[in-house]
């Protein structure tokens, strides 16, 4: 074909969580220009979308998408993966490459010679291929573990008491796709407190799950006393100071409130020491600081970082304030960048990164914070992408960002006219979140040329729901599902000193992770009870129980597909990392994506992945026909560049998009 070849670079757009169904309409509204541009100058669907991997979870579909593979070859099989023959409480981590069984497209490009750069692309860390610049790849955004202190919120009052200092609490979860630290494989827990487990996966044992904890702070909070200035090298008529307890309360620094105009304060300046002549940052009411330049000590060394500050309340009397400090990066990261030394590259070229907060929700101070973190993040992103484009050799380019994902989360479920008053309020933060997407894709498109196909992708999307309707207990992505499992009488529990455990002598079979039901298997799982002999007839009685198996507040049924190991095949499921039975629900139950099928819609929002194509070999304002599937992209791809298939490469050629 004229198309084979013909493109001399290929470059992909990753948007998690950007939904073709609700995209459609906000173009035919006008309101993303630069979709509509790009939209028009290529190849789509009707609906703008394509079919993803199941479940419809971040991990597993990125992995898709970059290997042409599905999930029962490339074997991750949700946000949390497991192995057949593990206890059945041991999860791996799985935006983790080592877990992937298949080829990526850019190590299918290294085969042939050509050099790629992924920018922090799920499950493409640790780095596969020598041949490569990787930027991360392990979580929601860029080198989100490149931080040494957390953001925190400070609340001043004037008086005197000792400052308090209430700490978040790390959260290993992936509940909106954010993990904390450090992680590559965890024991799931019970954590048996008012409804949900939320430091490690655990079991869900009441009513709520970590969909409901999605909404609540993750944010440090700092109640700190404001006073007269004393001790100043330099006497401010009418000035007042705080102290800033930072770094786990390893560092102080001193804030020093003054009016510029003599009478109504207005500024707030941080110091290392009072003694100082000149402080290291400053910032105006309602303003952003400039990057703050410091150094902490962390894990017996100082450590050079950067951190912002904003100023978001303060009375003219300097009586009361309130401000934002952001996570505190790392100038001198240790990993997460290969080779290594792009991470100071990057720093030196294109400034510091900017993490998006993780603030409080439903309230206008947190969320403007929330999407003013995020419009920088996507900011730097499209600055540190041109930096390496313009300054690296490259034959492919893949990139993913996270922010409609994370709001998705956050905001989604309010936006439903019929259970939320203030309902705009909430749809206005989700608008806002698509055309700042908008903008980054106007920017990156003046970076690619008519040589380049470019491929706009997401990796499933989001359904908002009735937030009165109470999940039931099975479903949850981060562990076990106690509470329908309990009920039916599969899953048994005991008390140990106080602690809540699984009682294994007695459970025939748990519900693990997003969609999955593993039986207590004796010979296979280390704590087995079910004779082999007994299985199949476990799982017919199992699924049989889940169809019939009613919601208590609605009387519906939860449960829309539940498939025994055979028949998960046919959904491309099956293999070590699945559970013996799959499950789907019905979508009033569903939570914010996870438990449902690529193609499912509910309330103007789909589970679909977008799929948008255009430039070299692509025809100019086509509207397919065909059904595209994520497995699609990748053969596509290598036959426009000329380069080998990848490997395990399950999908075809989208020729209906291609140039005759």
């Amino acid at each position: 074909m004229k198309s084979y070849g013909k493109a001399k670079k290929i470059a992909l757009l990753g948007l998690d969580g950007a939904d073709p169904m609700f995209m459609k309409k906000l173009i035919a509204e006008g309101k993303l220009p630069n979709f509509k541009k790009f939209m028009e100058s290529g190849a789509v669907a009707e609906d703008l979308g394509m079919l993803g991997a199941l479940p419809t979870i971040t991990p597993p579909n990125w992995a898709s998408l970059a290997t042409g593979a599905w999930p029962n070859t490339h074997g991750i099989t949700c946000f949390w993966n497991h192995t057949v023959g593990n206890p059945l409480d041991i999860l791996d981590f799985g935006w983790n490459s080592e877990l992937c069984k298949a080829e990526y497209i850019w190590d299918a490009f290294d085969r042939a010679g050509k050099k790629s750069i992924i920018f922090n692309y799920p499950t493409s860390w640790p780095p596969t291929n020598n041949n490569a610049i990787v930027v991360d790849g392990t979580s929601m955004f860029c080198n989100l573990r490149g931080y040494i202190d957390y953001e925190k919120f400070f609340e001043c009052t004037e008086g005197d008491f000792p400052v308090q200092v209430i700490p978040h609490e790390a959260d290993l979860s992936g509940t909106d796709c954010r993990v904390e630290g450090e992680v590559t494989e965890l024991k799931a827990e019970i954590k048996n407190f008012d409804g949900f487990g939320y430091q490690h996966p655990g079991c869900v044992t009441a009513e709520g799950g970590s969909e409901e904890e999605a909404d609540s702070a993750k944010c440090d909070r700092v109640i700190a006393p404001i006073k007269a200035a004393q001790g100043w090298a330099k006497e401010t008529a009418g000035a007042k100071e705080i102290v800033l307890i930072l770094n786990d309360g390893q560092i102080r620094r001193y804030g020093l409130i003054v009016a510029d105009d003599g009478k109504n304060h207005n500024r707030l300046q941080i110091f290392v020491n009072k003694k100082d002549e000149k402080p290291i940052g400053e910032v105006v009411l309602n303003g952003w600081s400039d990057w703050i330049y410091d150094s902490y000590h962390y894990k017996d060394e100082n450590k050079p970082v950067a951190y912002k500050v904003k100023l978001v309340e303060l009375d003219a009397e300097g009586k009361t304030m309130k401000f934002y400090y952001s996570f505190a990066l790392d100038l001198k990261p240790q990993n997460y960048f290969s080779p290594l030394e792009i991470g100071e590259e990057l720093y030196k070229a294109v400034g510091p990164m900017m993490q998006p907060s993780n603030f409080d929700r439903h309230n206008d101070i947190a969320d403007t914070i929330v999407l003013e973190t995020m419009e920088e993040m996507y900011h730097w992103q499209v600055k540190a992408q041109e930096y390496l484009l313009k300054n690296k050799e490259w034959d492919l380019f893949c990139s993913h960002i996270h922010g409609i994902d994370m709001l998705n989360h956050f905001y989604l479920d309010y936006t439903i006219p019929a259970t939320t008053p203030n309902y705009e309020r909430y749809q206005g933060l989700i608008l806002k979140m698509y055309q700042i997407t908008d903008t980054y894709i106007g920017e990156m498109m003046k970076l690619l040329d008519e040589n380049t196909t470019v491929v706009i992708a997401s990796d499933h999307a989001a359904i908002g729901r009735d937030r009165h309707i109470i999940h039931p207990l099975i479903g949850d992505m981060w562990g076990f599902n106690v509470g329908v499992l309990g009920e039916l009488g599969y899953t048994k529990l005991k008390e140990v000193k106080g602690k809540v455990e699984i009682d294994w002598e007695n459970t025939l079979a748990v519900a693990q992770r997003a969609t999955y039901i593993y039986v207590n298997l004796k010979g296979r799982d280390p704590q087995g009870i079910v004779e082999p002999e007994a299985y199949d007839d476990l799982v017919r009685k199992i699924i049989d129980d889940l169809y019939a198996y009613r919601d208590p507040q609605t009387g519906k049924r939860v449960i829309s597909l539940a498939l025994n190991r055979s028949d998960m095949e046919y959904l491309n499921m099956g293999g070590p990392h699945c559970g013996d039975i799959f499950y789907m629900m019905e979508p009033e139950f569903n939570r914010t994506h996870g438990n449902g099928l690529s193609n499912m819609s509910l309330n103007g929002y789909s589970l679909k992945c977008l799929f948008m194509m255009a430039g070299a070999g692509v025809k100019k304002g086509e509207v397919m026909q065909r059904r595209v599937r994520i497995v699609d992209v990748v053969p596509t791809l290598c036959h426009l560049a000329g380069a080998p298939m990848a490997k395990e490469v399950e999908g075809g050629v989208i020729y209906q998009s291609l140039e005759d």
